[in-house]
């Protein structure tokens, strides 16, 4: 009789379980959904930036804000058309944020038009600041009388940040010599002194204002605490830090020279003498000076053929790269002649300072006293530096807008230039120089 043998479950070969996992792996990736999502193109618009993205502000102070696109590859392009909104203060369209007058942490965003990128956002913090100081400069000046000079004040916080907004009130001390506008100018009335007093929110600053009387002393007009650079007498050509840049200047003698007789300095124009051109140029160092004060004592021969462009040059003073400035004898050829200056810096507009004050000729043949002043502007808008000349004592033009270069003086020249181009002289002329007085600061 046949035995039947009772079967039993044999175990699974290591291979077949590695089977079964792939075949039940297949069956789980039949089941769901694996797509990956490509990433965006670099060049597509994801996400607005705002620059600045903080900016710190008092109450009333402004901040223009710019909105640029960033693309998937982290590009940023300027230029989105966005709408702009501000959880505190005011903000244009353009994007110019003006502060609210409470203190305090604000957003502004931008939102591109149509939607689509995410939005831009910017912090804004708005603080109360405090006037601590009040700083007017300059805080001395001589002037002429009708003369004038603009003063400026500026306010500063405690940490010494300046507060643009602060409104400044201006006092005289002493009207009766000299008065000062809303804006800080000062006009001179009658020789003495009088103090201009700035002030805002309780603060005060000052300068010390002298009024002279022309025609006093041998450079009346020279202002107080100009250090001299040269006094020079003409006794020698080459002395007292002076030397010839060009050409030929001779001495001579004259005893009826008003401040150094006999030795005087002689220009020589002779006939055929051409245009645009100088018998002789002597120049002497400023060393970067921002505020110049210069005399001379000066005469024309009488007769004088002035130039065709009627410009007649007497002196000069350079930079080293930002250009010039020269005073000269100005007028048709037969006369009559005043004094006019001519800013030739690289900032200058290339027009004449005319007498605005006085209009007084120069007279052929005869000993003139000249003086120029000239201060350099503190600041740019508006700017305030000032050209200032006199002839004998009175005041002829008094310029105070004026824009000089970013670099000093460094260069005085007595560059007596006759006219532009063309022209010959048909006579022997003569400029004479005394003595010559420079100081500055």
């Amino acid at each position: 009789m046949l035995r039947r043998t009772a079967s039993r479950a044999r175990p699974t070969r290591p291979w077949v379980r590695a089977q079964l996992a792939v075949a039940a792996a297949a069956g789980c990736l039949t089941c769901r959904d694996t797509t990956v999502t490509p990433p965006p193109p670099s060049d597509r618009v994801v996400a607005i930036a705002v620059v600045p993205s903080v900016a710190d502000l008092s109450p009333g102070q402004t901040q223009a804000f710019t909105a640029r696109s960033v693309t998937a590859a982290e590009d940023t392009i300027p230029g989105a058309t966005v709408e702009w909104r501000a959880s505190g203060g005011t903000i244009t369209q353009d994007g110019v944020y003006t502060a609210g007058p409470d203190p305090g942490d604000y957003s502004v965003t931008a939102t591109k038009v149509g939607g689509g990128p995410l939005p831009g956002r910017a912090g804004v913090h708005v603080f109360r600041r405090v006037l601590a100081m009040l700083r007017v400069q300059p805080d001395t000046a001589t002037l002429p009388i009708e003369g004038s000079w603009p003063l400026s004040a500026t306010a500063y916080d405690s940490a010494g940040n300046a507060l643009p907004t602060a409104v400044i009130t201006w006092a005289s001390g002493n009207p009766a010599i000299a008065l000062v506008d809303g804006g800080g100018v000062v006009t001179a009335v009658a020789p003495g002194a009088a103090t201009i007093t700035a002030s805002s929110q309780g603060r005060t600053d000052s300068a010390l204002i002298q009024v002279v009387q022309p025609g006093t002393g041998p450079w009346p007009n020279e202002p107080s605490g100009f250090r001299v650079i040269s006094d020079q007498p003409w006794a020698f050509l080459v002395s007292l830090g002076w030397s010839v840049q060009f050409g030929v200047g001779a001495l001579g003698t004259d005893p009826t020279a008003p401040l150094s007789p006999p030795s005087v300095l002689r220009m020589a124009y002779p006939v055929g003498f051409e245009g645009g051109t100088a018998p002789g140029t002597l120049v002497h160092e400023l060393g970067g000076v921002r505020q110049l004060y210069g005399g001379i004592r000066w005469k024309v021969s009488d007769p004088w053929q002035g130039h065709a462009s009627s410009v007649n040059k007497i002196q000069y003073v350079f930079t080293n790269g930002h250009g010039s400035m020269f005073l000269g004898m100005y007028g048709p050829p037969g006369g009559p002649y005043e004094l006019r200056a001519f800013p030739v810096f690289s900032t200058s507009s290339d027009a004449w300072l005319v007498p605005n004050v006085n209009h007084i000729p120069v007279t052929l043949g005869v000993w003139h006293n000249v003086e120029w002043l000239i201060a350099y502007n503190t600041t740019d808008d508006p700017p305030n530096g000032i050209c200032r000349w006199w002839l004998d004592g009175k005041l002829i033009g008094d310029y105070h807008d004026v824009r000089y270069p970013p670099e000093g003086l460094t260069w005085y020249k007595l560059a007596p230039v006759w006219g532009g181009v063309g022209d010959a002289k048909r006579e022997l002329d003569y400029f004479w120089y005394d003595h010559v007085h420079i100081s500055g600061r």
